[in-house]
């Protein structure tokens, strides 16, 4: 299952008035910015840093992908979140657009399930008269939508041979390590882990320093205290002999315990 993206939308009054535009148009980020305000989602979602669809339409104007009189180049995507260390790329060129059954659809279901976002270009019918990018993602077992221009029910829970007859091209997203909480520490070394492995387990070990224990066992644990096999270390937060009959048994103990019933019994 994806955890669900940050949700932006192109029309936000905070920047729906904003240009988004090259020379020889008047297009803002409401009319034309689909494309990065999908980007800004993924972005903003996958590093945690604050990253508006303002802010990836800028990025788009100085990098050159706003196509003018239109809306974004389809080469934008994979440098964009490049720049973010995102891994991205369009998941070929083939045009999908009334082909509800094309093979394609399975390979996005697929990558979904993996732990992928996708950015899909959706072509003439329920998202658009034209061409509009929308975010996708996967969640109990169901497609799931954020629609750049739309909170519709039609929009964000769409019908999925709509989706399936609609959708054009497709660009994955590799959120995996986000999705499946897979995050790498680049400066891990041996000494490092050997610290963290030394706390965690302190802290294991302290969660078993008490005298829980199972009932089949009853026997054998008062017959090891009466006798002496097992002398307890320490008190309990009551005043009790600490056994901690669930901690580690060391080779060290264990040598112990064998001794004392070997004296018990005259063998030594």
């Amino acid at each position: 299952m994806n955890k669900q993206p940050v949700s932006y939308l192109q029309n936000d009054p905070r920047w729906k008035d904003k240009p988004y535009r090259v020379p020889g148009e008047s297009s803002t980020v409401g009319s034309a910015g689909c494309g990065p305000t999908c980007a800004a989602m993924v972005i903003q979602t996958i590093t945690g840093k604050t990253f508006t669809p303002e802010d990836a339409c800028n990025w788009s104007i100085q990098h050159g992908y706003k196509a003018l009189k239109q809306g974004t180049y389809y080469s934008y995507f994979k440098p964009q979140l490049a720049a973010f260390n995102i891994d991205c790329d369009q998941l070929d060129w083939t045009a999908t657009y009334g082909k509800p059954n094309h093979q394609n659809h399975q390979r996005a279901l697929e990558l979904l399930k993996q732990g992928y976002y996708l950015i899909v270009l959706m072509n003439k019918g329920t998202w658009t008269s034209s061409g509009h990018f929308i975010l996708v993602w996967w969640a109990d077992g169901k497609i799931r939508i954020n629609d750049p221009a739309s909170t519709k029910d039609a929009r964000v829970n769409g019908d999925p041979y709509d989706f399936r007859s609609q959708a054009k091209y497709y660009w994955w997203v590799d959120a995996r390590k986000y999705n499946n909480n897979l995050q790498e520490d680049d400066d891990m070394t041996q000494d490092k882990f050997n610290e963290m492995f030394k706390v965690a387990m302190g802290a294991y070990r302290q969660e078993l320093r008490d005298n829980d224990s199972g009932e089949w066992s009853k026997k054998a644990r008062e017959y090891a205290v009466s006798s002496g096999l097992f002398a307890g270390s320490g008190t309990t937060p009551d005043g009790q002999p600490n056994f901690m009959w669930e901690d580690l048994l060391t080779r060290e103990q264990c040598a112990q315990l064998f001794y004392r019933f070997a004296q018990q019994n005259g063998l030594v």
